[in-house]
């Protein structure tokens, strides 16, 4: 039995004096998330986050502050872009590193008394970057505007790395760093309250910097949003994903690694040797009040994925064609998202009936509702967020059994399908099986799904946070006192 099955059983029925039952709360403090954007198409890791800090500050009734670098973001845009999505409510503040720098007065942007002003080139209309290229197209300079379109940072590309140096209103330079990282350094040392601090880092991109964050009270967490292995690895030892090697290396300088199933913790473990600070903590799904009896039509599908290699959509198309050509019914696909493999989606989905293509919808969630079942076929996955999703409104997962994340979530023939990497005769005979399938025996699948969802709520994860922050102060303290790191059981 997996750890998060055994889990569920646990909450099902609490043990009296263990802190979940006794409502654990998280430690005060404050409350920090790390990611690299917040793009408008974002996906399950950004909504994960998003959800989580939500939670966190409802927990603690005080702001969670979320942390976002990309130069090309526009952070007012996001703000209002996300507070009208709900997304940005409850205590939670989006703070960017860019937009920061911007408004730092000048007498913080270490200016020579001497220095003088130099020509700069100013915003076109609103701009808030600029980049240069060469002839070849590649990025030499990149340029930061204020509102009022004076240069407030200039990038400068050396080789592999980045040159920053901050211009005063009056356009005479600042301070200059020679490396982004020594930047973000700052930025970060600077704006950490002090205290008890709490940083969970959902961005891959971002796993460097704050590795190496060295501070007083401050437990750094870094959440694994998806498989450290290549997709096709055969066993724990396999080759490691380019994005996650970052991950293997700074392992033990953060204070808690958190990964989302017991299976990823289980071949991680199995490949660096025991590990006390790496646990397992799901993402959080929200139960809408949705009957999961409702009526919907047996034969609609859905996809809600990025159109990118890693998600292949492509499988779940010719599973949707396969399927109408064995059962011979006006069957229904509706795929929501976007991204770099969109026309090639559209190609197969012209010449397949009953796929509808909606590009990226808010909320897409939502639309499970009236789905009866939901096609996932990624190369690879941490714990799809819209597996909760979909469960939660009776919706019914087909799904391909890939690392990590399915069958830790789904009980094959109980609460959904399972189907082996790749098969896409495989998922149409799924199809097909549920359309085949009396009404009592889908009943009971789709209330099965809803309860399997529930055990993702927010207060149940919320508390398995708590635990891991409290072992991460007490490892984070004895860091920076310089003594042993005490060993400490894991709540996972």
């Amino acid at each position: 039995m997996s750890l998060l099955r055994a889990l569920r059983d646990r909450l099902r029925e609490p043990d009296p004096g263990s802190s979940t039952a006794a409502g654990k709360v998280l430690p005060a403090g404050n409350h920090v998330a790390v990611t690299w954007t917040v793009p408008s198409d974002y996906g399950g890791m950004t909504s994960a986050m998003l959800r989580r800090s939500r939670a966190f500050a409802q927990d603690t009734a005080s702001p969670v502050r979320i942390l976002t670098f990309d130069p090309t973001l526009d952070a007012a845009a996001a703000r209002t872009r996300l507070s009208r999505a709900g997304e940005l409510v409850g205590g939670t503040l989006l703070q960017h590193l860019w937009e920061d720098l911007a408004a730092w007065p000048d007498e913080d942007l270490g200016v020579e008394p001497d220095a003088r002003p130099a020509v700069w080139p100013r915003a076109d209309g609103g701009q808030l970057y600029r980049s240069e290229t060469d002839e070849a197209g590649n990025l030499v300079r990149r340029l930061h505007f204020r509102p009022d379109g004076t240069p407030a940072a200039v990038e400068r590309v050396r080789g592999r790395g980045r040159v920053v140096r901050l211009v005063d209103r009056q356009g005479r330079r600042g301070r200059r760093w020679t490396s982004i990282w020594q930047l973000y350094a700052d930025w970060i040392d600077r704006i950490l309250p002090p205290g008890p601090t709490y940083v969970v880092v959902d961005s891959k991109s971002m796993v460097r910097p704050f590795a190496r964050l060295d501070r007083p009270r401050t437990v750094v967490a870094h959440v694994v949003h998806g498989a450290h292995l290549r997709s096709g690895a055969t066993d724990p030892h396999g080759p490691l994903s380019g994005s996650r090697r970052a991950l293997v290396q700074h392992l033990d300088d953060f204070d808690a690694v958190v990964l989302l199933t017991d299976g990823q913790r289980r071949d991680l473990l199995e490949r660096v040797g025991p590990r006390d600070h790496v646990h397992v903590v799901p993402n959080s799904t929200d139960l809408p009040r949705v009957d999961p009896d409702r009526p919907r039509p047996r034969g609609a599908g859905a996809v809600i994925a990025q159109l990118s290699d890693r998600k292949r959509v492509d499988h779940a198309v010719a599973a949707h064609a396969r399927a109408v050509e064995r059962t011979g019914s006006a069957l229904r696909l509706d795929v929501y998202g976007d991204g770099p493999r969109r026309q090639d989606v559209e190609a197969l989905a012209r010449t397949t009936r009953g796929v509808r293509l909606h590009g990226y919808v808010p909320r897409a969630a939502d639309r499970l509702s009236e789905a009866s079942y939901l096609l996932l076929t990624s190369r690879s996955e941490g714990l799809p967020l819209v597996l909760a999703e979909a469960m939660s409104r009776g919706c019914l997962p087909i799904v391909y059994d890939v690392r990590y994340g399915p069958a830790d979530f789904v009980t094959d023939g109980t609460d959904g399908f399972l189907v082996p990497d790749g098969d896409v005769d495989g998922v149409a005979a799924r199809v097909e099986r549920l359309l085949r399938l009396d009404d009592d025996a889908v009943r009971r699948m789709r209330r099965a799904a809803r309860r399997t969802a529930e055990q993702y709520a927010d207060d149940a994860v919320v508390a398995r946070w708590a635990q891991v922050f409290e072992a991460a102060m007490r490892r984070a303290d004895a860091r920076v006192a310089g003594g042993a790191v005490p060993v400490t059981s894991s709540p996972s």
